[in-house]
């Protein structure tokens, strides 16, 4: 019984946090720019490349460890760099999953929110090396908050390909 008034206690919690919440995110959004230069920007970062210089660009999905579904573009240079863009998100997300998961992944979200109203970096997902066990020599690394942003991204990297239009993409969870 007190289980269950747990999970009602969070799930009202979650719903309060949620309508305090601002609305949803906007959009990545990107524009024609340097006419011979990819780019990204993130509230952590900038990558650039020029049009001439990429030699690959992918977009897949694996799962790893078990754990998490990620959903990786990633763009081979001539250079030694590779640079990597990534989703992740627990495996099973979309599966039925105990009730005793589903109040785990309440939680979570809520130590999330609460998290991001403290710092706005804290509730967001980071990339995290293990070096050198997770890390990959000369690879950079950015990961993104949501899976549309990463289509969004990749489809402003294969129009810059495709077009040789120079490109800025913004991400607009900053």
């Amino acid at each position: 019984m007190k289980s269950i008034a747990i999970l009602l206690a969070a799930t009202f919690l979650v719903a309060d946090l949620h309508a305090q919440s601002p609305s949803a995110p906007q959009a990545a959004h990107d524009e024609t720019s340097n006419p011979r230069l990819w780019q990204a920007k993130f509230a952590n970062g900038h990558y650039m490349v020029r049009l001439d210089r990429i030699c690959s660009a992918s977009k897949h999905e694996y799962i790893s460890d078990s754990v998490a579904r990620v959903v990786e573009v990633t763009i081979g240079t001539d250079a030694a760099v590779v640079a990597r863009f990534y989703y992740l998100e627990p495996v099973g997300k979309d599966t039925p999953i105990s009730s005793v998961q589903i109040a785990a992944d309440r939680l979570k979200d809520i130590q999330q929110t609460v998290a991001s109203k403290t710092s706005p970096s804290l509730g967001k997902l980071q990339v995290v090396k293990n070096y050198p066990a997770s890390t990959h020599a000369h690879t950079v690394e950015y990961v993104l908050q949501t899976e549309d942003a990463l289509t969004s991204l990749y489809t402003s990297l294969t129009t810059s390909i495709n077009t040789g239009t120079g490109r800025t993409w913004v991400d607009a969870t900053k």
